[in-house]
């Protein structure tokens, strides 16, 4: 079994999303950013987050032109 790769979200990026947010619910999250509270979390504390679910997230980002 191997181990998932993590990656690290940049604190601007991660704070870019939070100035977004008017509520910290696990709908609105995952609405805007197509991610779960638990990940939401994760970045919000500065610990690593599976690699796929990274990628998704800035691609999403990206395309909705919030960074």
């Amino acid at each position: 079994m191997s181990t998932p790769r993590l990656t690290q979200v940049e604190p601007a990026v991660v704070h870019k999303m939070a100035s977004i947010l008017k509520c910290q619910k696990p709908e609105v999250i995952q609405n805007h950013f197509g991610i779960g509270l638990n990940t939401w979390v994760k970045l919000r504390e500065g610990k690593a987050i599976r690699h796929s679910v990274a990628e998704r997230l800035m691609q999403r980002l990206q395309r909705d032109q919030l960074i």
